[in-house]
């Protein structure tokens, strides 16, 4: 980062805060701290993604009266900015805002969850908006703009299916997870079904359609959005799986799975990258489509 650069961000990012005490000094201390802790979340002096620090502060806020009011701040603050970095850092805030809700439990098996989701996402209209950014400050930035570029239309593309399965797909290792995942899809219909397959393959194309990751230098914002990416798409892969499974039961005609199949297999050669992470989970999911095109 030149020092002109880095100079202009600290004076962007004091200006802001001298900007947040203003606006404060009638507020709750608790707003105070909500929007502090995200100016230090995505100030303009960091190349590096947001701290665990704030990150963990502002999720805490998910299942809360503020939690509201901490999105619409990471959104406003996503709005306004030019800084490719800045803009980077509250897309990723964003995404871990929306992994940290509590989809998968008793009482949400069966219907959907009281979700902050639709202040970002909402009947397919998406309040994701980027500024004209300025991508040509350094190489860093012309690194970055076409993965935040990318990584806005990705998590669109994540919204989208959080809104049609009625939950964020996070599903974890865990078995009672699978066991309300899979009590959930029993309660579908088929064309229900379908169409839930086919929003989660839309995130297997968009994984394949990712920006090339730089080889310069490693770039801690974008192998943090790989890394949150990955998480998803291990997830994606056992939402699909038990999706298939639950067809393979009631379709008669498996053929009406096949266009679906060839979809997910024009992405494995784009998705290879990542098997090493879960060997066995990545290796029974490509046996179960090519068993299932060749019935």
């Amino acid at each position: 980062m030149g020092k002109l650069t880095t100079l202009n961000g600290i004076l962007k990012d004091e200006a802001s805060q001298m900007k947040l005490n203003v606006v404060h000094l009638c507020s709750s201390v608790n707003a105070k701290t909500i929007d502090l802790a995200l100016l230090k979340a995505t100030s303009h002096t960091s190349h590096n993604p947001p701290s665990d620090k704030y990150v963990t502060f502002l999720q805490s806020t998910v299942d809360t009266c503020y939690g509201p009011e901490t999105v619409s701040a990471i959104l406003h603050r996503l709005r306004l900015t030019t800084d490719v970095c800045v803009a980077a850092k509250c897309l990723i805030l964003l995404h871990k805002m929306i992994k940290a809700e509590s989809g998968y439990n008793e009482e949400d098996s069966l219907r959907d969850s009281n979700s902050h989701r639709t202040l970002i996402y909402n009947q397919g209209g998406s309040n994701l908006k980027l500024n004209d950014l300025n991508v040509n400050s350094s190489r860093f930035t012309r690194e970055l703009s076409p993965w935040v570029q990318w990584y806005k239309q990705y998590l669109d593309c994540y919204l989208s299916i959080a809104e049609v399965l009625g939950v964020t797909p996070n599903i974890k290792d865990k078995t009672e997870d699978k066991r309300l995942e899979t009590q959930r899809v029993s309660h579908y219909t088929t064309d229900c079904i379908f169409k839930q397959i086919d929003f989660l393959v839309n995130l297997f194309e968009h994984i394949s359609d990712r920006p090339k990751t730089p080889t310069s230098k490693l770039n801690k914002i974008i192998i943090e959005m790989i890394e949150l990416m990955v998480q998803d798409y291990f997830s994606v892969i056992k939402l699909i799986r038990i999706r298939f499974e639950e067809l393979n039961e009631r379709v008669a005609k498996p053929y009406e799975l096949v266009p679906v199949l060839e979809r997910l297999e024009n992405c494995k050669e784009g998705l290879n990258e990542f098997s090493w992470r879960s060997k066995y989970l990545i290796e029974d999911f490509w046996c179960l489509v090519s068993k299932l095109k060749d019935m």
